[in-house]
């Protein structure tokens, strides 16, 4: 089956845009939100232009000078402070995600369309996070998607900083204990919770409540770089060996599978794992 396009664009033109295509679509967006299906919540759309702007004064930097932006996804609030977290939300928040949507034609492509726009954004490409996250799922009857990435690339006090920012809305939602603050679940010295690419997508998903079924979701993490430059000669590909998934994909992380496990007793954990992508 095709990929089907997104934005309004075939997947594979989208992929090769410009870094000023990239911000000019941002902006149709923004000015005709029902054109391009934007979440039709008003706060949601109001958190557009303020999102846009702030996206072109990060092409150099990735992370501002001061604090992030306050937007909102559904009406709950949420602080976002990379180039990569609004790119992000802007994927989470655009477009319906058509009704026979599989990883193959729709998911993979788009979180690793996302991975692309990101490196094309940023002025320093090498600083493009380590990891990206796509989570899918069913809001009342409506299929989404949330999209995310990890906190690798800035200096370590402003990583720090936004880090401890993440966690806090976390521990807010319950998705994260405060005993677990400066503890890993991986080995001694690993991330902490609150780095990983599925930070957000699990923010999300918690602020909708009741109305998401979380017992069919759906996720792959993503390493950007290596799947930009190691994939398939098609990046929009799935890869199609379990040696090359394993090289370009992740498993979520033993930090990310509790904050995951918080969202719904009924989230299937294996649903997250490369192996059943």
């Amino acid at each position: 089956m095709p990929i089907y396009p997104v934005f309004g664009i075939d997947m594979q033109v989208a992929f090769n845009f410009s870094r000023g295509a990239i911000v000019e679509l941002f902006r149709n967006i923004r000015d005709s939100p029902d054109i391009y299906e934007v979440i039709d919540d008003d706060s949601t759309r109001m958190s557009f232009p303020n999102v846009v702007e702030r996206i072109e004064t990060l092409l150099d930097n990735i992370f501002p000078a001061d604090t992030g932006l306050t937007v909102s996804y559904q009406g709950t609030e949420f602080n976002l402070e990379s180039l990569f977290d609004l790119v992000g939300w802007i994927f989470s928040v655009t477009g319906e995600v058509p009704a026979d949507a599989t990883a193959a034609n729709y998911y993979y492509p788009l979180v690793i369309l996302y991975c692309k726009w990101c490196w094309t954004l940023c002025v320093h490409r090498w600083r493009v996070p380590q990891m990206a996250q796509i989570t899918w799922f069913t809001q009342g009857t409506t299929k989404r998607v949330c999209l995310g990435s990890n906190l690798d690339r800035p200096g370590q006090p402003r990583k720090n900083a936004a880090r401890i920012r993440r966690f806090d809305m976390l521990l807010t939602d319950r998705l994260a204990e405060e005993d677990e603050r400066n503890w890993s679940y991986l080995h001694f010295g690993g991330q902490l919770i609150g780095h990983c690419a599925e930070t957000f997508p699990a923010l999300f998903i918690e602020s909708l409540g009741d109305v998401v079924t979380l017992e069919n979701a759906r996720g792959i993490a993503v390493k950007p770089i290596r799947a930009l430059i190691n994939g398939l000669p098609n990046k929009l590909h799935v890869p199609n060996t379990f040696a090359m998934r394993r090289d370009l994909l992740a498993n979520p992380c033993p930090n990310c599978q509790r904050v995951l496990s918080r969202l719904e007793k009924d989230i299937n954990l294996a649903n997250f794992r490369v192996a059943n992508l």
